[in-house]
């Protein structure tokens, strides 16, 4: 069999097919090889495929050849591209070359992919958010990026509570909040300091001081008041008279509104870098953190928000106090009850004929001690599927770069995966008051910079993992992109031995450079670049 024209080249590929190159034409394809030639043989001849050819050159004059690009007669203008697997000598201008077939490039023009299950790969829109499929990578610790609280607890005033309405002369008693309460709140003035003292003592001469069932402190947010009641206590002829007291107006259904936290995303550094890859602003790499101070904690995922966070602040004025914040629109719920997070109970005041106190400070907790909430860890092999354990059916033992370089930064922490989890103490209001944090208290959390950094240079040399059914993308990225699947799907006339190299180089994971002189510089930038050719996610 004839050969008629044989280029000896020198290109930057190999036959692990880690990398190749991508080309939008055959002619320009030909192109780039041509301009890598190193010999050149017009007219030679051919013994088997995928054996070795025989050229006319010394063997010391090839040292630096590793590929050939040929065209045999018996294909028409078909050319065939090869890796040079050995050269031997025969004699000073007889030199064997063994060759393996490049098939993707061989058959680069004449296959097509098809929707397959694309594990990983560099995806064309990396808006955060988008792209959040488990990964298996070592997180380390978590540190603070930025802190702050809000201001519920900054202003508590004391408020009695009281069976006894004492100028209407009635057993008190209503409907607030929705929930029946057999009490009456009255706000101390805090202009005089002398105004428990005087109330206590109106209550005591009138024989009433047992109707007092208990003293406590609230925000000033709950304690609205809607009429100031005329009482102060006169001595000098044992009668009557009344002064400025506030009784409270509460709500008779539903809980107050006290107002609303807002907070902005972290989606700058983390831990002072500044990441390529926008999947590291997602859970678990970057996230909120609440706090009650009491015990109590949630993790709020900032992709989980469709804009800006916002809880909403709502409390319902009982001894303690009841508060809690919910978010808002938080994972599609508008009000997202089921994820808010109680805050810490305000301090219980003692007082003389206080029975009932002691009671309700043994027995009023500031959070539900135990509560559990379902968790999922990032635990278990890379190639575990987010679609379950059924996905890896097609896997086999399939290896790649990917894998090694995942398993060595694999996971060795198990990290929580569905806040919030919530658990705590008793009962320790009074000390978390007097430190002035009665109050949530937020944190955005993040991964470490080392770890940031290791992560990042991952997703930037192999993408993201996105375990999906889908045509790869491809010619969407301005220098290289990345694709590894499983079972790939491919058609295309092409002998079956040929077929099976190339999927098996798609199964193992494979990238494509645009330009030759880039392979494996994984330092230059590698931004989104959407071309009439590339296939979106």
């Amino acid at each position: 069999m004839n050969i008629t024209k044989v280029y000896l080249l020198n290109v930057p590929l190999e036959s692990d097919y880690k990398n190749t190159l991508y080309f939008t034409s055959k002619e320009e394809q030909e192109t780039y090889f041509k301009s890598r030639k190193v010999k050149f043989i017009e007219d030679s001849s051919y013994q088997r495929k995928d054996s070795f050819i025989r050229v006319p050159f010394h063997f010391d004059e090839l040292s630096n050849v590793n590929y050939i690009m040929y065209q045999n007669s018996a294909y028409s203008n078909k050319w065939f591209y090869a890796f040079i697997t050995d050269v031997k000598y025969i004699d000073d201008y007889r030199t064997d070359i063994y060759i393996e077939t490049d098939y993707l490039q061989t058959w680069y023009f004449d296959i097509e992919v098809k929707p397959s299950f694309v594990e990983r790969e560099h995806v064309s829109d990396d808006t955060i958010g988008n792209h959040t499929v488990p990964e298996n990578v070592e997180m380390g610790e978590y540190v603070v990026n930025a802190n702050g609280r809000s201001e519920i607890g900054d202003n508590a005033h004391v408020v009695i509570a009281t069976t006894y309405d004492f100028k209407r002369e009635t057993e008190a008693g209503s409907k607030m909040n929705g929930v029946f309460q057999g009490v009456v709140y009255y706000l101390m003035n805090d202009d005089y300091n002398d105004t428990i003292e005087y109330f206590l003592d109106v209550y005591a001469k009138a024989g009433k001081s047992d109707s007092i069932v208990a003293i406590f402190l609230a925000p000033d947010s709950l304690t609205g008041y809607d009429q100031i009641e005329e009482w102060d206590y006169m001595t000098t002829d044992g009668a009557l008279s009344w002064g400025p007291y506030k009784k409270i107006s509460i709500p008779t259904k539903g809980a107050t509104r006290m107002g609303t936290m807002a907070l902005t995303k972290n989606h700058n550094t983390l831990n002072g870098y500044t990441p390529k890859n926008k999947k590291l602003f997602t859970y678990p790499y970057n996230y909120l953190y609440l706090s009650n101070n009491a015990g109590a904690s949630a993790i709020y995922k900032y992709e989980m928000f469709p804009s800006d966070i916002v809880f909403l602040i709502e409390g319902v004025l009982t001894p303690g106090c009841s508060i809690r914040a919910t978010p808002l629109n938080y994972k599609g719920a508008g009000t997202n009850n089921d994820e808010g997070l109680n805050l810490g109970k305000f301090p219980i005041c003692s007082y003389a004929n206080d029975v009932f106190t002691n009671w309700l400070t043994q027995n009023s907790v500031n959070i539900a001690v135990g509560v559990a909430s379902s968790a999922l860890t990032i635990a278990g092999g890379l190639g575990m599927m987010a679609t379950g354990a059924g996905a890896l059916a097609g896997a086999g033992a399939v290896t790649s770069g990917a894998l090694g370089v995942a398993s060595s930064i694999g996971q060795v922490y198990q990290h929580s995966m569905i806040p919030p989890q919530i658990e705590g103490n008793v009962n320790c209001g009074d000390v978390i008051y007097s430190k002035g944090l009665c109050n949530f208290s937020h944190y955005k959390m993040s991964i470490k910079k080392e770890y940031a950094k290791i992560i990042d240079e991952y997703f930037t040399i192999y993408g993201y993992k996105v375990n999906r059914v889908k045509v790869p993308n491809k010619a969407h990225r301005s220098r290289f992109w990345y694709t590894k699947t499983i079972d790939v799907n491919i058609d295309g006339a092409i002998p079956n031995k040929d077929m099976a190299k190339i999927k098996e180089a798609y199964n193992k994971g494979i990238t494509f450079w645009r330009n030759a002189s880039e392979i494996q510089n994984y330092a230059l930038d590698n931004s989104i670049a959407i071309t009439a050719g590339a296939v979106t996610d």
